[in-house]
């Protein structure tokens, strides 16, 4: 023990060439440095320490040193103008298999491949055009649930069933096949799944911030989260084995979807892709969307005035009784307003994934040194993803607006009784996204004319 203590202090007392050079900060704790203000929010945090210490900051926790950027002007410098110094991530250590997955993995040339087959089979524009008529067929099913629920009278859980719906539409896109049951009974267990992993990215973990413990798991943060990744593994790997099977039994068999595309590329060349790569796509595309809708619907029943112009401009724009098409999004600006303001309000990645300094870099007249971490305060700033931008980001915008104007154009909603627009629960939860603490629930109803 004392042996420990004293690497601690040499640490911490031992001069850094960058010290006079670094960005301005919070002086912090022997050993911890400023671990304990950061907190369960710690999005709000820096925002706060921003206010105090300036729009670009530096913080020690633990054994690293992190610059946080708070302005636009700062992420600017960071995102583009140096945006290929800052390519690489520091990986959570709860991350089960980091180097297997697009968000984490070195800007490499496998990044680059990964990347290319994402954008180029599943996010261009001809790709999701030819999937149109599958995220139609999930929202109604959507619909056709709800409608049970205005029978009954009881209330929505509005993450829970669009978090299905995500999941059902990326399923289906990858692999032909539902995730979730038609009648959502699993609904439940894959959310619980993917916030499992999502939590685990974004929770405080002691090996983050001092190394030497990593393979101590102290915390037991990796222990819970390789639960979540092992299911997940199961589920994507016994869907992998049968499509295999299946195309061994009759090479003529094929659904066309991602998973050919992957395995194509295997029997050709040896494809950079495997399961974990497949499995990321599910935590963190369907998570995102899910989080978006549920704090949009969240506000707007807050605010009942705006939710009537929403449903008025829908009426007007769509027609009563009529489907909600994404060829009508382009005629719909006060909904397109609330969709941009939900994501200014509640980013569903109020950090963005943090990044690691290649080489020294001045910024502000400050110097970032080399393998530094330096996170982008999204909650505090606009938004600017810079060259690592998530590749997902047009089919989520496709579906957090398909699936938002739907409910809100076929359902009147009101809040269940005990709750009013003033007393409803706006706590944040915080892991590698930002969701709502308290599942939003509502009644859905339909107004007789």
């Amino acid at each position: 023990m004392p042996l420990i203590l004293c690497f601690f202090l040499l640490q911490f007392l031992r001069p850094s060439s960058h010290a006079t050079k670094l960005p301005p900060g919070p002086t912090g704790l022997p050993i911890l440095g400023s671990l304990l203000e950061i907190g369960k929010l710690p999005h709000r945090s820096l925002a706060r320490l921003a206010k105090i210490h300036g729009p670009l900051i530096t913080l020690r926790l633990g054994s690293i040193t992190t610059v946080v950027a708070s302005s636009p002007q700062t992420a600017k410098l960071i995102l583009q103008t140096h945006g290929q110094n800052f390519l690489d991530r520091p990986a959570p250590e709860a991350l089960d298999s980091p180097q297997g997955t697009i968000g984490w993995i070195p800007a490499d040339h496998v990044w680059r491949s990964r990347r290319r087959v994402c954008i180029n089979h599943l996010f261009t524009s001809q790709s999701l055009d030819s999937l149109q008529h599958l995220r139609y067929k999930k929202v109604e099913q959507l619909l056709q649930h709800i409608r049970k629920h205005c029978v009954s009278g009881t209330p929505v859980d509005i993450g829970l069933l669009t978090s299905a719906i995500n999941l059902n539409v990326l399923s289906n896109a990858i692999f032909s096949v539902d995730l979730v049951d038609p009648g959502f009974e699993s609904a439940q267990d894959f959310r619980d799944l993917v916030w499992g992993i999502m939590e685990g990215a974004g929770k405080f973990n002691i090996s983050d911030y001092f190394p030497m413990f990593r393979r101590f798991d102290l915390l037991g943060v990796k222990r819970d989260t390789f639960s979540s990744y092992k299911r997940l593994y199961e589920i994507v790997g016994d869907i992998i084995k049968s499509r295999i099977k299946c195309r061994a039994s009759n090479p003529m068999s094929r659904n066309d979807d991602f998973l050919d595309v992957i395995l194509d590329q295997c029997q050709e060349d040896g494809s950079v892709f495997n399961s974990d790569n497949i499995q990321e796509l599910f935590y963190a595309g369907s998570d995102t969307s899910t989080i978006t809708t549920e704090w949009a619907m969240t506000e707007l029943l807050r605010n009942p005035r705006l939710m009537q112009k929403v449903r008025q401009e829908l009426s007007e724009v769509i027609g009563v009784g009529q489907m909600v098409r994404e060829s009508d999004m382009d005629r719909l600006p006060y909904f397109q307003a609330v969709v941009k303001e939900t994501l200014r309000l509640h980013p569903a990645g109020p950090l963005l994934l943090p990044f690691k300094a290649k080489n020294d870099v001045e910024l502000c007249g400050f110097t970032i040194p080399s393998n530094s971490h330096v996170l982008v305060n999204m909650w505090a700033i606009a938004r600017d993803p810079g060259r690592r931008i998530c590749p997902g980001i047009p089919l989520a915008i496709r579906m957090v607006q398909l699936v938002l104007a739907s409910i809100i154009h076929s359902f009147n909603w009101k809040l269940p009784e005990g709750t009013t627009p003033l007393t409803i629960d706006m706590q944040e939860q915080c892991g590698a996204t930002l969701k709502k603490a308290i599942p939003l629930s509502a009644i859905p109803f339909i107004e007789e004319n």
